[in-house]
């Protein structure tokens, strides 16, 4: 165990025996994939496994890599330990696939650490992380505040959001993907370990409920956000509805035709006004209405003040009351409110 700590405090490169199938599940940050077996192999491999057998499966794996298949790819490995000497291989279980590519690499003198256990040891240790209760401080405030500008200024953080490549709403949806559920658990799991690592001062997060976009929060860390303390951030309201235009509006738009080029501007106007329909019933009939016609004219005249007309409206019949309802189950929990430069000061003064 303190061996896979190490290896995910460090950073350390590891070289990712499986196939791409696997590795697309669920991966750690600092993992490359280059397969001993391809998909199709492994199926191959597998089926054989399963009607003849071990050694029929393993002599099969042999016939599979071998010639100039197996040339290309010890090559490859090779390549990556020059770049990487560091570097740490495994496997699914640490098993078969791993100490045969070991055993090639030294044939060809290069000596490569080999993590016991592989993949699924380092996962389960990562899954009993997840599962600690957690020193927490949470951040919270109305949306638009600037909670994640101020989260990335301080030491002892995780951005959850970062993490989930989402903002957290309806309408924070980033051009890239989502990461599975896996790799955002793992990277959850080492963000953890690294703070409690470099500090005893409690990790702060920000105030977030059960899901991230399609990223659902483990449970026993949302056990810990629900006990620990909050603080409230505040900031006036010209400058919430100035920054999510900015973000939402301006710097989304640009992402979408950076990404898509001419296609661009129809693929954001089809984000925004499905984000608005998202909540549509909690909005109710006549307000979504109201929203949507105002939020099409902007889109269309490409017009900032009505782009900042339908967000205010939206605060104020939407994000606000359901703010302040979250904000009153947990009142008792808030030990401090105040603006950026007062939240750090209260931070600071209070560090242990």
């Amino acid at each position: 165990m303190s061996e896979f700590k190490q290896l995910f405090l460090s950073n350390t490169p590891m070289l990712d025996l499986r196939s791409s199938v696997e590795f697309s599940k669920g991966a750690f940050p600092n993992a490359s994939n280059i397969p001993l077996l391809t998909d199709e192999e492994r199926e191959q491999v597998g089926t054989c496994y399963k009607q003849q057998g071990q050694d029929q499966a393993i002599a099969l794996g042999h016939e599979i890599v071998c010639g100039e298949t197996k040339s290309q790819r010890i090559q490859a490995w090779k390549d990556y330990f020059k770049t990487h000497p560091e570097a740490h291989l495994y496997c699914f279980r640490g098993g078969m696939r791993s100490h045969l590519v070991q055993e090639w690499l030294k044939e060809e003198g290069v000596e490569t650490p080999l993590i016991e256990g592989g993949y699924k040891a380092m996962r389960n240790y990562l899954i009993d992380v997840l599962q600690q209760p957690l020193n927490l401080i949470r951040l919270s405030g109305q949306t638009g505040v600037g909670k994640t500008d101020l989260l990335l200024e301080l030491l002892n953080k995780v951005d959850l959001e970062g993490l989930a490549n989402h903002r957290g709403s309806a309408f924070g949806q980033y051009v890239s993907a989502q990461p599975s559920q896996i790799d955002f658990e793992n990277n959850l799991a080492i963000e953890i370990l690294k703070q409690v690592n470099n500090s005893n001062q409690p990790i702060i997060v920000e105030d977030e409920g059960r899901y991230i976009g399609s990223i659902n929060l483990p449970k026993e860390f949302i056990q810990s956000m629900k006990n620990s303390p909050v603080l409230i951030l505040t900031c006036s309201q010209d400058e919430r509805i100035g920054r999510i235009y900015q973000d939402y509006v301006v710097n989304q738009k640009a992402d979408y035709i950076h990404q898509y080029c001419n296609k661009g501007h129809e693929l954001f106007n089809d984000l925004l006004l499905l984000a608005l329909q998202k909540i549509q019933k909690r909005l109710g009939g006549v307000r979504y209405k109201n929203l949507e016609k105002i939020m099409q004219q902007a889109l269309i005249n490409d017009s900032e003040e009505l782009h900042k007309k339908w967000i205010a409206e939206l605060l104020e019949d939407y994000y606000d009351p359901m703010y302040d309802y979250q904000l009153e189950k947990k009142s008792e929990l808030v030990i401090f409110r105040g603006d950026k430069v007062e939240i750090k000061q209260f931070l600071e003064n209070n560090r242990g």
